[in-house]
């Protein structure tokens, strides 16, 4: 286990992306609940939704949506509040649970690659929205919208927190507004709550795949949590802002899009709005929302890489990474136009991959290190600065990763339990079933040495 230093360290790379954060920067709780809102007020929670609306009935959309946000509510509770305790990015605590090397390879898989793909994701939605407003305009094409969308997103993420933090004041009331309007219209005009409740899909899909998908929406954001988490004043308090906005108000729009797609048959939510007559300022407003959500995704995949190189700015790190997401995006858009296909194969692959990465970190923090290594205060469970010496990789960490992973992919694949749950069990039983005995026999297993400098890196 690393050597703890109380040495401080200077944040070089701006957004105190390798150091701890200073009181000056210590948020309310209500302000991170605003920014984890701000991330979910977006339309791929409605596109994600409609997709539910193709598998399963209402009541089992319902319950599908709980039963995932659940497991996202309580899983990131936990990671967000180790940000809180230790009021450092994921990444860095990464450090502390896989070794230095060893982070790399989780960061990799949580969110240097994953959100780079979100942003694709999510600016490829801004251009379906795009084309849905001005369906005959060329530069609203959806490969096109997307190019000139990511480049508007990325000018957003380009100022950091103090610039994505009030946008979400402005974008989530209006937006759940919004929501509900769009629901309560649908519902009016398709015979209400009984035709809702009596719509049955063509096809019906296993319930744990559905709930894997659920998780997979939110997966890389749960096992970021702490991104954002760190800037609470208080640990539980931004525990408790990830929980009940993405058990009560995801679950909400899920159910909400879900429901759209069963009275109306239509898959795009976007052309389902302009179906019933909302007006183009509401569809703009949806597209103001892709920014909001985006620009953090964009925001905690320069911290991911910043911590992985250890050079350049948050400036250049926003242009690289939003250049790469935006043509991912338009390749994207090109390869699936308004097909939904493609983002219900990377949800699932996110629900089974990443989830296993928080199972360490969560057995480390919370179990470990306080009833193993018997320290108590979680705020000195994890220490940085300035000659801190970390492992280069923790075994039983990296394995643990992996073969939950591989254990929640095969048993989506026959349909075995819920998978991503299967992967969450098997990751903490080997990790701690590994380290445990381990540390208490003194045998060694972990590998180098990697000594902090005062940059973070």
């Amino acid at each position: 286990m690393p050597e703890k230093s109380s040495e401080g360290s200077k944040d070089v790379f701006g957004d105190s992306a390798l150091t701890v954060l200073p009181k000056s920067e210590i948020r309310s709780t209500l302000n991170v609940f605003f920014v984890f809102m701000g991330v979910l007020a977006v339309m791929a929670a409605f596109f994600a939704g409609s997709t539910l609306g193709t598998m399963y009935d209402a009541t089992t959309i319902l319950w599908v949506a709980l039963a995932g946000n659940v497991i996202l509510g309580v899983f990131g509770f936990f990671i967000a509040s180790i940000g809180g305790y230790a009021r450092v990015t994921t990444y860095m605590i990464t450090r502390q649970c896989f070794g230095k090397v060893g982070s790399i390879i989780a960061n990799l898989m949580v969110s240097a690659v994953p959100l780079v793909l979100w942003f694709a994701v999510e600016t490829w939605f801004f251009g379906l929205v795009a084309a849905t407003i001005f369906p005959d305009a060329w530069w609203a094409s959806i490969p096109i919208a997307s190019l000139w969308g990511g480049v508007l997103m990325t000018l957003a993420s380009y100022f950091g927190y103090k610039v994505i933090s009030p946008i979400g004041y402005i974008t989530v009331p209006i937006w759940f507004t919004l929501a509900a309007i769009i629901f309560l219209v649908v519902l009016d005009t398709n015979g209400g709550l009984n035709a809702l409740f009596s719509v049955v899909p063509p096809s019906t899909a296993p319930i744990s795949a559905g709930i894997t998908f659920t998780v997979g929406l939110y997966a890389s954001g749960c096992v970021i949590a702490a991104d954002i988490g760190r800037y609470g004043e208080k640990p539980w308090g931004s525990g408790l802002a990830w929980a009940i906005q993405v058990i009560v108000f995801m679950t909400l729009i899920l159910f909400i899009a879900g429901s759209l797609m069963l009275l109306t048959g239509n898959p795009n939510v976007a052309g389902a709005m302009a179906a019933i007559g909302m007006g183009v300022g509401a569809l703009l407003f949806a597209m103001l929302a892709q920014v909001s959500t985006n620009d953090v995704n964009l925001w905690s995949s320069y911290l991911s890489w910043v911590s992985i190189i250890g050079k350049g700015t948050r400036g250049i790190y926003t242009i690289i990474i939003g250049a790469i997401g935006t043509v991912a995006a338009y390749l994207w858009a090109t390869a699936a136009g308004s097909s939904m296909a493609m983002f219900m194969t990377f949800g699932g692959l996110l629900g089974n991959f990443i989830p296993p990465v928080g199972a360490v970190m969560i057995a480390d923090f919370w179990i470990f290190r306080r009833y193993i290594m018997g320290i108590k205060d979680p705020r000195q469970r994890y220490l940085y600065g300035s000659g801190t010496k970390y492992s280069l990789v923790n075994w039983p960490a990296i394995l643990a990763m992996f073969i939950g992973g591989g254990i929640s992919y095969y048993t989506s694949q026959i349909n075995f339990f819920v998978p991503v749950i299967n992967g969450i069990l098997v990751s903490m039983v080997i990790y701690l079933g590994l380290t445990v005995p381990l540390h208490k026999g003194g045998v060694k297993y972990e590998s180098g040495t990697w000594v902090e400098r005062e940059t973070g890196f």
